[in-house]
C-alpha cells in the first residue's frame, strides 16, 4: 500500500513585554485518503523575576490510522468457549440453560483491518511553573490534560457484550435473527481523557574537590477515563488498572539520578521506578469458577538501578562502562501475559524489562 503525506508548518513568536512571550503556530496536513486537517497551537512564557517562570500551551492533534489498522486481512475464528449467550436475547450474555434465549452459541469472530476507518483527533493543554532560586537548585511542575476523540481501538469482547445496545451494529444476524458473527475489527469509537502532573527537581554542588548533581523527573496520573462511544458515559477511573491497549495508567513513575565528577572521571547512579497496578481479572476468576489460593490481584511496583563510570582523560576519546539492572531485579509477575493473550511471559512489556543484570561498554571518539 502507499500513502502521500504533505505538511506545512508556521510559527510566530510575539514578545508582548520584556517578561511575556506568546507563540502562535499552526500545522496543515494532507493525507491521501483522508483529506486535509489544520491543527493550531498557542503557548505563553511569563518570567516576572529571575527566580520564577510560568508557562502554558494549548494545541490540537491528528492521527491517521496505520496501514495495519486499515488493510490487515480479516481473520474469521469461531468462538470456542461454551459460556457465551446471545446478548440480544439474553440480557446477561451468559449461558443459563434454564432461561430461553440464554443457550450457548459459537458465532464467528472477525478481527483485522477496516478500510473505512477515519482519523483520531485530540486536544491537549498544559500549564506550569519553574522555580530557580539559585544556580544550585531548580524545580518545576506542570499539569497537563489530553482529550482524544474518535479513538481508534479494538473493543474487547466483554465490553461489547456488556454494551450490546451501543455496539449492536457489530453483531451480524441471519434472516431468522440468529447471531452468526461478531465484528471485532478496529473502530473509530468513543473518547478518552488523561490528566496528570509532571514534576522535576535539580540540584548540584561541590564535594571532595569534585562536582555532584542530583535530579528526578516524575509523573503523577490524576485521571484516566474512556468511553466506548461518544454518546456513552465515561468509565470508572482507569488509573492503576490494567488495560489491553494503549499505555497503562500507572499512578506514579519516575527516573532519578545522582552523578559525581572529578577530573576526567565521572560516575552515575540511576533509578527507574514504576508503581504497581491492579492486574487483569481472568474470566475464570471473574465468574468465581476458579479462585487460586495464591491469586494476587495486584502487580507489584517495578524499581531497578543502573550504574556507569566514564573516563575522558584521552583527547577526543571518552570511555564508559556500565551495569544495567544493577541488583538483577526480576520483573513483577503479571497474570495477563500468563494466559497467552499477548507478548511476553508472565511480565508486562509496557512496564518492565525481563533482562537481568548486564554489562555495557561504550567508546566515543571525536574526529573534529
Amino acid at each position: 500500500m502507499s500513502r502521500d503525506i504533505r505538511a506545512f508548518y508556521a510559527e510566530v513568536l510575539v514578545p508582548l513585554t520584556k517578561e511575556l512571550d506568546i507563540t502562535v503556530a499552526a500545522r496543515q496536513d494532507h493525507y491521501s485518503g483522508f483529506g486535509n486537517t489544520l491543527n493550531p497551537k498557542v503557548s505563553f512564557r511569563y518570567q516576572p523575576t529571575t527566580q520564577w517562570l510560568f508557562r502554558g500551551s494549548y494545541n490540537e492533534g491528528f492521527r491517521a490510522p496505520s496501514f495495519n489498522q486499515l488493510f490487515n486481512g480479516i481473520t474469521e475464528s469461531t468462538y470456542a468457549g461454551k459460556d457465551l449467550a446471545d446478548p440480544g436475547k439474553c440480557a446477561s450474555g451468559k449461558v443459563d440453560t434454564t432461561r430461553p434465549g440464554c443457550e450457548s452459541i459459537g458465532p464467528l469472530i472477525y478481527t483485522g483491518g477496516k478500510a473505512k476507518l477515519g482519523p483520531e483527533t485530540s486536544k491537549q493543554g498544559t500549564v506550569g511553573v519553574v522555580f530557580e532560586p539559585s544556580a544550585r537548585f531548580s524545580a518545576n511542575m506542570d499539569i497537563w490534560e489530553v482529550r482524544r476523540f474518535e479513538t481508534i481501538k479494538e473493543v474487547d469482547l466483554p465490553l461489547m457484550l456488556a454494551n450490546y445496545e451501543l455496539f449492536k451494529d457489530q453483531f451480524a444476524r441471519d434472516a431468522a435473527g440468529n447471531l452468526v458473527a461478531i465484528d471485532r475489527r478496529w473502530l473509530n469509537t468513543g473518547a478518552a481523557i488523561t490528566r496528570g502532573i509532571e514534576v522535576g527537581a535539580r540540584s548540584n554542588g561541590k564535594l571532595w574537590a569534585g562536582n555532584w548533581a542530583a535530579g528526578v523527573d516524575g509523573s503523577y496520573l490524576l485521571k484516566k477515563k474512556s468511553k466506548p462511544l461518544e454518546t456513552a458515559p465515561y468509565s470508572k477511573d482507569e488509573v492503576g488498572v490494567f488495560s489491553f491497549t494503549g499505555d497503562l495508567g500507572l499512578k506514579w513513575k519516575h527516573t532519578a539520578y545522582l552523578t559525581f565528577a572529578k577530573g576526567p572521571w565521572s560516575a552515575m547512579l540511576q533509578n527507574v521506578y514504576r508503581s504497581g497496578y491492579t492486574d487483569q481479572v481472568l474470566p475464570g476468576v471473574a465468574s468465581g469458577r476458579i479462585v487460586p489460593s495464591n491469586y494476587q490481584p495486584k502487580v507489584d511496583a517495578y524499581s531497578i538501578f543502573h550504574a556507569s563510570l566514564s573516563y575522558t582523560g584521552v583527547k577526543n576519546l571518552s570511555l564508559t562502562v556500565g551495569i544495567k539492572n544493577l541488583f538483577d531485579q526480576d520483573p513483577p509477575f503479571a497474570i495477563a501475559y500468563d494466559g497467552n493473550t499477548g507478548a511476553g511471559s508472565s511480565w508486562e512489556p509496557r512496564v518492565a524489562d525481563p533482562r537481568g543484570r548486564s554489562l555495557t561498554l561504550m567508546a566515543n571518539y571525536k574526529f573534529l
